[in-house]
C-alpha cells in the first residue's frame, strides 16, 4: 500500500534559508531554481536527474507552485538576474585584485563574453576559461607569504 503525501507539505519557506523564498521542503533547492531550468526547456525528469536527491514528486510540486505563483517567482528571477548584472558590471570595471599593495593581474573580464554568453559557450571552452583563471589565482596564492602562513596555521590546528 502506497503512502499518501499531502502536497501542501512539499514546499516551504524559512526566513533563514534563501531569504524566505519558497523551497522544496527539507532541501535548500528553491522553486526559483526549478522554474529557471523549466524555462530553459528541461523536463521535470531532467531536473530531478540533475539534482539527484530530489524526487520527481518534489520537482512537480515546485513546478505546480511556480505555475500557481508565476508573478512572484518570475519577479524573483528578474531580481536575481538584475543583481547578477550589477555584480558583473562592477567586476568588469576592475581588472586587478589588490592584496597588501601587491597587484594580482587577472585576465580581464572584457576578454571573456558576458555571463549569459559564457553559459552558451561549449563546456570545453568554459572549462578552459575557468582553468586559466584558476591558474592565475593558484600562482598568486603559492607566492603569497601571508597566505602560506595562514595555510600553515590551518594545517597545524586542523591537519
Amino acid at each position: 500500500m502506497s503512502t499518501i503525501t499531502d502536497i501542501g507539505t512539499l514546499i516551504s519557506r524559512h526566513p533563514d534559508i534563501h531569504g524566505g523564498c519558497p523551497i522544496i521542503a527539507g532541501t535548500g533547492v528553491t522553486v526559483r531554481r526549478i522554474a529557471i531550468w523549466y524555462k530553459q526547456s528541461l523536463t521535470a525528469e531532467e531536473i530531478a536527474s540533475r539534482i539527484g536527491h530530489l524526487t520527481l514528486t518534489q520537482v512537480y510540486a515546485a513546478l505546480t507552485y511556480y505555475h500557481a505563483n508565476r508573478d512572484e517567482i518570475d519577479a524573483e528571477i528578474v531580481a536575481e538576474v538584475a543583481e547578477g548584472d550589477r555584480i558583473e558590471a562592477l567586476y568588469q570595471s576592475q581588472t586587478q585584485i589588490q592584496s597588501d599593495g601587491e597587484v594580482l593581474e587577472m585576465p580581464s573580464v572584457a576578454q571573456y563574453p558576458s555571463r549569459r554568453e559564457f553559459m552558451k559557450l561549449p563546456i570545453e571552452e568554459r572549462r578552459r576559461i575557468l582553468a586559466e583563471q584558476a591558474e592565475v589565482m593558484l600562482s598568486h596564492y603559492q607566492e603569497d607569504t601571508e597566505w602560506q602562513e595562514l595555510q600553515r596555521s590551518f594545517d597545524y590546528y586542523y591537519g
